[in-house]
């Protein structure tokens, strides 16, 4: 059995235990729901986090379903599971800000325990959680205005040891992209690039969510937590890997306007095609956006509404 008991913002479990409740962000009056597992065989420690963005149902409800159908006698090692890490957005029904601060969280890592709430809280994530595991797995979807397909994305401005690991990872889910980022920010990438093996997956979107695609993503995660040796029987074999993007364009809105996009998700464009454009309240186009290359749609934005520095569509080689 473990000897060394598992501590989280307040929470703690003894080997064997599984305890839940709210974790407190250090100095600040801020709590998120959490699942802490000290399993009873020996192992690593894996941490889960959820809901960074409020409005991204599937993986919010497949923690608390996790959190509450795992048990420590199942788990070699331990497991940390933060529900929601934003209640406030969540409780407003808000896409991508801590309507505490405005901040998006996710772009506030590593983070500043002297800052706003949403620094503290990316710092408190890097410093206390993140700190103690030896996987991290980043749970997301598409927004309460966003469509996209599922598929995870995996650090690539890290080490090649971390790279690899977290690729050995991304092959195993039953997704149907997986991305190699090459961008600096998110919590996940913060993580790979001081040595943490991660990934961050993406399912469901458009403010719904179904226990079809929670199920799918309870299957994901436990495969993971599989492949790292935390519990067993819940090998996956797929037909065939997750297509691989190597090269994507994350376009955002230029101005502020109303958002019409030119391509759904997944589906393939040319080079040169219109992607979609921005009009104004009188429908006079402001902006036109274009494919740079050939590739295929992989995230886009349904909102009319649009604003200037917004997502509006991303695609991939």
């Amino acid at each position: 059995m473990n000897k060394q008991e598992l501590r989280a913002g307040g929470l703690s479990a003894k080997p064997g235990e599984k305890v839940q409740g709210f974790i407190t962000v250090t100095d600040a009056n801020y709590q998120m729901p959490a699942t802490l597992i000290n399993g009873t065989g020996q192992g690593k420690t894996f941490l889960i986090t959820a809901g960074i963005h409020g409005g991204e149902y599937p993986c919010i409800q497949a923690a608390i379903e996790l959190g509450k159908e795992l048990r420590p006698e199942e788990v070699n090692g331990q497991i940390i599971i933060v529900h929601l890490v934003n209640p406030p957005a969540f409780n407003a029904r808000l896409s991508y800000i801590n309507p505490l601060d405005g901040k998006n969280i996710n772009r506030q890592f590593p983070g500043d325990p002297k800052g706003t709430i949403s620094q503290q809280i990316a710092w408190f994530m890097t410093q206390e959680l993140q700190s103690q595991a030896d996987f991290y797995l980043d749970i997301h979807g598409g927004d309460i205005h966003e469509a996209l397909p599922p598929y995870a994305y995996y650090p690539g401005v890290a080490s090649p040891e971390v790279v690899a690991a977290s690729r050995a990872m991304a092959v195993k889910l039953k997704v149907d992209f997986m991305v190699k980022s090459s961008a600096t920010t998110g919590a996940y990438n913060s993580a790979g690039i001081r040595g943490l093996p991660c990934i961050m997956i993406e399912r469901g979107g458009s403010g719904l969510w179904s226990p079809e695609e929670v199920e799918l993503y309870k299957k994901d995660i436990l495969t993971v937590l599989g492949a790292q040796g935390l519990i067993q029987g819940h090998d996956v074999v797929l037909d065939k890997e997750p297509m691989e993007i190597t090269h994507a364009v994350y376009l955002d809105a230029t101005c502020t306007g109303c958002w019409y996009p030119a391509a759904k998700v997944k589906e393939t464009v040319k080079k040169g095609q219109k992607v979609g454009e921005i009009r104004d309240l009188f429908g006079q186009v402001l902006e036109t956006y274009y494919a740079d290359f050939d590739s295929m749609i992989l995230f886009v934005t349904t909102s009319l509404a649009i604003s200037q520095g917004d997502p509006i569509i991303t695609y991939g080689i």
